[in-house]
């Protein structure tokens, strides 16, 4: 199985890493063949909403000559994706969110009956941290979930770690909980496919 992270923090070795970290390790104790790309070292425009990749339904057809047609190629061909981002100002960092935004080009006829997506039914998972409680992000969370249903994607997962500003901040039970999280993804992507 081949998983694909796509760390949204410009700090690679920050809290969000960090955690990354032990939920990347768990996936690959599991037998997971696991890449991680660090979004803000890659070159990610922000989206020109020309609506040109509307005239490749069946491929990425998007017009900017960037990182982001491989990011997506990954993106295609990986078994699970998750997203990890720092919260900043209640949301994903500015560099997830230029790649974020881009996945347009990965959806055709958007809310036309005929909806399709290149990611359809792909495993989604989103792993966030941040200073604050999850009460206070929660609209990262609610925005991710338009983001899912948009791309036709399924969630099979998602992690809050609050009140963490720095690594030094990651105790042993949040490494535990994201161990767990690692876990519950795998057996949630399996029921996905068995069902």
């Amino acid at each position: 199985m081949k998983i694909l992270t796509l760390l949204g923090s410009p700090r690679i070795k920050g809290n969000t890493a960090t955690v990354l970290n032990t939920i990347e390790m768990e996936f690959a104790a599991q037998g997971c063949a696991v890449e991680r790309i660090n979004v803000p070292k890659k070159k990610v425009n922000g989206c020109l909403g020309c609506n040109k990749c509307r005239l490749g339904p069946d491929r990425i057809a998007c017009v900017q000559k960037d990182d982001v047609t491989e990011i997506f190629k990954k993106m295609i061909s990986a078994d699970l994706i998750l997203f990890a981002t720092p919260v900043y100002y209640w949301g994903m960092t500015a560099q997830l969110k230029a790649l974020v935004d881009r996945t347009n080009a990965l959806i055709t006829n958007y809310g036309e009956p005929n909806q399709t997506s290149l990611i359809k039914n792909k495993p989604i998972a989103l792993l966030a941290t941040g200073g604050g409680v999850y009460e206070n992000n929660i609209l990262l969370f609610k925005e991710f979930d338009k983001i899912i249903k948009a791309l036709l994607a399924r969630k099979t997962g998602e992690l809050h770690i609050g009140e963490c500003l720095e690594p030094k901040d990651i105790t042993p039970e949040i490494k535990d909980k994201a161990t767990k999280f690692a876990k519950e993804v795998l057996l949630q992507m399996a029921t996905l496919q068995n069902s």
